[in-house]
């Protein structure tokens, strides 16, 4: 055999150089696992509180873990959902990202996330009760929750009711809507509501008035097509309960042509006694209300129910939790792991607070923490009451957008709270088919 050309030995020493370069770049340069994909929508130009918290948590864990790569790609918040369901689709998910409870079982029973048990192993009863259950498929949980916030919180203005004669805060609905009745004859509206958006009534108030009628049990039942029902008699109760507020002039005449930072404007301005949103708002009564007006807020919740199946709740618990995909490598899998719980942890959990947002753990010595006063009341309330599921945050969007449409033609009364379910069943039905 003849022997190898000059050329011909370089040639194939190129070839060979070549082959150990790529094996090298597949394996990571340090010989371990290959780089972590990210997406999420923690922007700094945004400095919202909640991902400010985030991404401080984020650039710790690089600093601390120089031989974990991450690559992240960053969304705006209002695309992220929409680019993320089309990952899903094409099958092209990043290793990590963020999904919302409504998400959760399709994601899960298209094999396309798996079962994070072993992350919460040893910290479960670390987390506010509730905030794991949008991300749990029978009894796995597929989501770790970052911020655990209330999405029903009734911010009232304790000298306005002392203006009327109204020396606490109402015991049961009976009184509530007495409290609405002479806040009414003093000539101030009893509740600011903004309701443009048609996301305020659901969120914010069906979705605690919904479970308190219901209970839990029914709302599962609704979530897996077992048989309950919009147009059951608790869910109708609990339109009932909206439309008597409508039908008793608690709210604006505009409410449908404001949003719900118009309906903080109105709050702050002194111009309604009450407004009711989530705990979010916090911080913009916090850092924009005249001195009198944040002084004179207090927090509370809906009172109690006649005939209330679950009382002393309210609708909250993990908005957005770390997801991880199906197909990761074990090598990958556990920096995600270590990863995730820096994210999710009390330590992180303690700097979503000092933002002034509600964290999905509990953060032990908060009482000596420097924290707003209203975050602490905000914690107070949350603290002495239970959570229940957000229904826009679990249920279907289509369904959402017709129970939204519903909620705002019925507080001008072009339909009525059974007209509303039947419509609202009517689209449930295509669910199931």
């Amino acid at each position: 055999m003849k022997s190898l050309s000059v050329k011909g030995v370089l040639l194939m020493m190129l070839v060979l150089l070549l082959a150990a370069c790529s094996q090298g770049e597949a394996d990571g340069e340090d010989g371990g696992s290959s780089a972590v994909s990210m997406m999420h929508y923690y922007n700094k130009e945004l400095n919202e509180p909640a991902p400010t918290a985030q991404l401080e948590k984020l650039e710790e864990f690089k600093e601390a873990n120089g031989d974990i790569t991450i690559e992240e790609e960053i969304q705006s918040h209002d695309n992220y959902e929409t680019k993320i369901k089309t990952l899903a689709a094409g099958n092209e998910l990043p290793d990590l990202f963020l999904i919302k409870g409504s998400m959760t079982k399709t994601f899960s029973e298209n094999g396309q996330i798996i079962a994070l048990d072993d992350f919460l192993e040893g910290r479960e009863d670390t987390f506010v009760d509730g905030t794991l259950t949008p991300f749990q498929v029978e009894d796995s949980t597929y989501g770790i929750p970052v911020s655990g916030g209330a999405t029903h919180l009734i911010y009232y203005n304790k000298d306005l009711f002392e203006q009327a004669g109204i020396e606490e805060f109402p015991q049961d609905w009976a009184g509530f809507m007495d409290a609405v009745d002479t806040l009414k004859e003093e000539g101030i509206t009893p509740i600011a509501l903004g309701n443009k958006g048609k996301w305020v009534l659901n969120s914010s108030y069906l979705s605690t008035l919904g479970s308190r009628y219901t209970g839990t049990d029914w709302f599962q039942s609704i979530l897996n097509h077992e048989g309950a029902a919009f147009t059951d008699d608790s869910f109708v109760q609990a339109l009932g309960a909206i439309d008597e507020l409508a039908k008793n002039e608690a709210f604006n005449d505009n409410m449908n042509s404001i949003d719900n930072s118009e309906q903080q404007a109105m709050y702050m301005n002194k111009e309604a006694a009450m407004f009711i949103e989530g705990d979010w708002a916090a911080g913009t009564i916090t850092n924009s209300a005249p001195e009198d007006v944040l002084a004179a807020t207090e927090v509370a919740i809906f009172p109690e129910l006649p005939g209330a199946a679950e009382p002393d709740t309210l609708s909250g618990g993990g908005g957005w939790a770390y997801a991880v995909n199906a197909n990761v490598s074990d090598e990958k899998l556990a920096d995600i792991k270590k990863l995730v719980e820096h994210l999710t942890n009390q330590e992180a959990g303690k700097l979503i607070l000092e933002k002034g947002q509600i964290p999905a753990v509990t953060v032990p010595g908060k009482e000596e923490m420097d924290i707003p006063d209203m975050t602490k009341k905000i914690l107070s309330v949350v603290e002495n009451n239970q959570y229940v599921p957000i229904y826009d945050t679990m249920l279907d969007p289509a369904l959402i957008e017709v129970m939204n449409t519903n909620l705002q033609n019925m507080t001008i009364g072009q339909v009525s709270p059974e007209e509303a379910a039947a419509n609202i069943q009517e689209e449930y039905k295509k669910g199931s088919q």
